[in-house]
């Protein structure tokens, strides 16, 4: 029984770093702008301007360019709220913003009902509002990059830029 017992936390443990491997390399390949179709990709889109004091939506867009149909946990994705700081968040100075958001302790490797399928050549999209999880007090720009690639296994894409004003 003991043997068995160690056998499946062996097996466990090999799949969780197969996992976080093939996190690693995706993110490798996308770094060196060759991309791999096999990979799952991320984007956010929002409106160009958004006032101080309203809500900021963002839409966070996992792509899947594959003929394969491919999958990710939700861990570190708006897919699973704002659980964690996967954004980073910048002011025109370059200043990173806090993230004020809950910090959520997980098990690993992720279980099977944390992970989203999506078939081939499409998207699966989420919204969310900026301010639920990032301390936005002033008027400027802020870039915004999503960085939870690493866990969930959607590459990192491309930053966006948003303007809040005043009024």
């Amino acid at each position: 029984m003991l043997k068995n017992i160690l056998k499946s936390t062996v097996v466990f443990a090999v799949l969780g770093l197969t996992t976080q491997c093939k996190s690693i390399q995706n993110m490798g390949n996308h770094g060196n702008k060759t991309q791999n179709d096999s990979t799952l990709y991320a984007s956010l889109t929002g409106e160009e301007k958004y006032v101080l004091h309203g809500a900021i939506p963002i839409k966070f867009t996992v792509t899947n360019p594959s003929d394969d149909t491919l999958k990710f946990t939700q861990y570190h994705t708006p897919f699973e709220g704002m659980m964690s700081k996967f954004l980073t968040v910048k002011d025109g100075a370059g200043n990173e913003i806090d993230y004020i958001g809950a910090m959520t302790r997980r098990v690993m490797p992720p279980p099977a009902e944390t992970y989203h399928t999506v078939a081939p050549h499409e998207t699966k999209s989420v919204s969310f509002d900026l301010k639920k999880g990032y301390k936005i007090e002033k008027a400027g720009s802020y870039t915004l990059q999503y960085e939870g690639g690493n866990i969930s296994g959607v590459v990192n894409g491309k930053p966006i830029v948003i303007t809040i004003s005043r009024d």
